[in-house]
């Protein structure tokens, strides 16, 4: 009797130290149970799914049952009667995803575990109804309607789908319309360039011309004058020529005379 007396008592103290110890596994726990929190998780067949936990403790970590990083949960709408901390981890570590007061949800987020903490009497959005709030009816704004939850995120998803393809459209088209500004720009450059080759390749050209024109010029200058010395030189031989002959002439009729 005595051996069975201590077992409990032993089990009893794990049961108490263990849930601090990290993350736990949120079972049933009667009337222990802070509340319910509620969650839906794309399942390993990508269909969303419904999923809740009844954490026993405060300030304790527990992992939403069958959700992992890859796997999270999408939605989440706290009906304990605690405060709800958030995490993308299985060890409430790192920064939260989010905060949430009793009978609060929130959507399109990325949620594997979820610490607890005290609400004080006195904190806004303590729940009147012990922290167990109808799933099926959230409330008011921060709350809505959770029934819709699911299809208001994928609207709100796809909406945010939709303003990334559009503004990855219009990234897009201001690229394009950048490289076509910038293929312009490089195009009228390389036009202005071959331009101002052609100009100058034109110039070079006029310049031979007139070089080769001058030279020509020149050329027909110095012909002309050398032709011109050669025909006055021709002219003075005959000059010469004639008056040797005359001479020869006079002497002649001078010995016959």
């Amino acid at each position: 009797m005595r051996l069975r007396t201590t077992a409990a008592v032993l089990v009893g103290a794990l049961a108490l130290v263990l849930p601090t110890a990290g993350p736990s596994l949120a079972d049933d726990h009667g009337d222990r149970a802070l509340g319910t929190l509620n969650y839906r998780f794309i399942n390993d067949d990508d269909v969303e799914e419904s999923g809740q936990i009844r954490p026993a403790d405060n300030r304790t970590c527990y992992v939403l049952t069958r959700t992992s990083r890859d796997r999270p949960a999408v939605a989440v709408q706290n009906n304990t009667r605690s405060r709800a901390h958030l995490f993308d981890n299985r060890s409430c570590s790192g920064e939260e995803v989010a905060t949430l007061t009793p009978d609060r949800q929130v959507n399109r987020v990325r949620v594997v575990s979820v610490y607890f903490t005290p609400v004080n009497e006195d904190d806004e959005g303590r729940g009147d109804n012990d922290g167990r709030g109808d799933w099926n009816n959230g409330g008011d704004q921060g709350r809505g309607d959770w029934n819709n939850g699911g299809d208001q995120g994928r609207e709100d998803e796809a909406r945010e789908d939709q303003g990334r393809g559009d503004q990855g459209r219009d990234d897009q088209a201001r690229e394009d319309q950048g490289r076509g500004d910038q293929g312009r720009d490089d195009q009228a450059r390389e036009d202005e360039a071959r331009e101002d080759q052609g100009r100058g390749d034109q110039g070079r050209d006029d310049q031979a011309r007139e070089d080769e024109a001058r030279e020509d010029q020149g050329r027909g200058d110095q012909a002309r004058d050398d032709q011109a010395r050669d025909d006055q030189a021709r002219d003075d031989q005959a000059r010469d020529d004639q008056e040797e002959e005359e001479g020869l002439l006079e002497k002649v009729f001078r010995a016959i005379g």
